[in-house]
């Protein structure tokens, strides 16, 4: 089963929200005198709540979250360095373009480095790829020392 709270996630820090929000119910299932009811209604954000509602209904409780547990836990990450801090309408943009184009599960976690100067820097399941322009400006200088110093 997958859940529709994957398909919602778009970043790594809403990953966590999740998982938080997750430990929150699962423990007002075990400690007594804790409605889960009450906790599910006005603990966790109101998406959540109607998602985990609707999903788990008719099901063992326990069993649903070490399901939805399991696939937090292989949710696919990609480290994005970019030079800007994002809006929420770019962190829109970029998690609905990997999702439509790469993975539907996948979320990004958005890292913000000023000193790249511009262009993006991807890593990726031990894969790393520097698009960056300071890496561009770098290698160019490289070449042009290296020009000079052969006369």
């Amino acid at each position: 089963m997958v859940s529709e709270l994957l398909q919602r996630l778009r970043t790594q820090d809403d990953l966590e929200i999740l998982r938080g929000e997750l430990d929150v119910l699962r423990n007002a299932i075990y400690q007594s005198g804790t409605n889960y009811s009450d906790v599910l209604k006005n603990e966790v954000r109101g998406w959540v709540s109607e998602i985990i509602g609707r999903e788990s209904k008719d099901r063992d409780i326990k069993e649903y979250f070490d399901e939805i547990d399991k696939s937090l836990s292989s949710v696919p990450v990609l480290a994005v360095a970019i030079s800007f801090e994002p809006s929420e309408k770019f962190v829109e943009k970029l998690s609905t373009w990997l999702k439509e184009n790469i993975s539907k599960d996948l979320v990004v976690d958005i890292l913000f480095n000023t000193q790249l100067i511009g262009g993006i820097q991807l890593s990726f399941r031990g894969k790393y790829l520097d698009l960056s322009l300071r890496k561009k400006i770098a290698k160019e200088l490289e070449a042009v020392s290296l020009v000079g110093s052969n006369k």
